[in-house]
This record gives structure tokens, sequence and C-alpha cells, in this order.
């Protein structure tokens, strides 16, 4: 059982990476206004009753690939608690991303569905 669990753990991790990215965009181009890194975190957890969980050590490395693709922008604004923030907003460029990674989400959920509802589980 313990090679299934490890199994297990390294599937969801490995299924999770792969759309991190397409999720903070998402989230940042929802926003109504330009949105912050511990924001995007706060968003995913509540947007997914805590089942997945990003940390820092995650979230703002993808934020600086996505920025470096130019799919978003960001600048530097004051916040009402501190040290000044990098707010960020969805470019044109990162619509762009966002619909064809949620195109390709899309086909590969309909492809997965169809192989996995032919297939008996016994």
């Amino acid at each position: 059982m313990k090679n299934v669990e490890k199994f297990k753990n390294k599937l969801e991790r490995e299924m999770k990476s792969g759309f991190i990215a397409l999720l903070i965009l998402h989230i940042i181009s929802n926003s109504k206004e330009p949105i912050y890194g511990y924001k995007i975190i706060q968003e995913v957890n509540q947007a997914t009753d805590g089942k997945l969980k990003f940390h820092e050590g995650t979230v703002y490395p993808i934020l600086r690939y996505l920025q470096a693709q130019h799919f978003m922008k960001s600048y530097l604004g004051e916040s009402p608690t501190g040290a000044p923030r990098k707010y960020y907003t969805i470019t044109e460029q990162g619509k762009a991303a966002l619909f064809s990674g949620l195109e390709s989400w899309q086909n590969l959920r309909e492809t997965l569905s169809k192989v996995f509802e032919s297939l008996e589980v016994s």
C-alpha cells in the first residue's frame, strides 16, 4: 500500500503542476482590479475549498515566468499594511494564452473521459 500512496501523491503533484500557470492566469484575468501574489494564493485556496494549497515558493516563480512571457504586466503599488506590493494584470497575449490553455484542457478532459468511460474497472 505504501507504493500506491506514493504513486497517488506523485500523480497528484504532476497533474497540479501542469495547471498552476493556467489557474493563475485565470484568476488574474477574472480579477476586477490588479491583484498581488498573496491574494492570488488566497483566491486559489478559497476557490478550491482548500483542496489546492499554493505557497509563495510555488506561485512567485510562475508569476515571474508568466511576466517574462509577456502574459501579464506588473507594477509596484502601495500596501495598506507595510512594504509596497507587486500588482499583476493580464495582457492581450496572456488572454490568448489563457484561452488556448483552457481549450487544451477541455480537449484533454473530453478525451480522457471517453477513454476512462470505455474501460472496465474491476
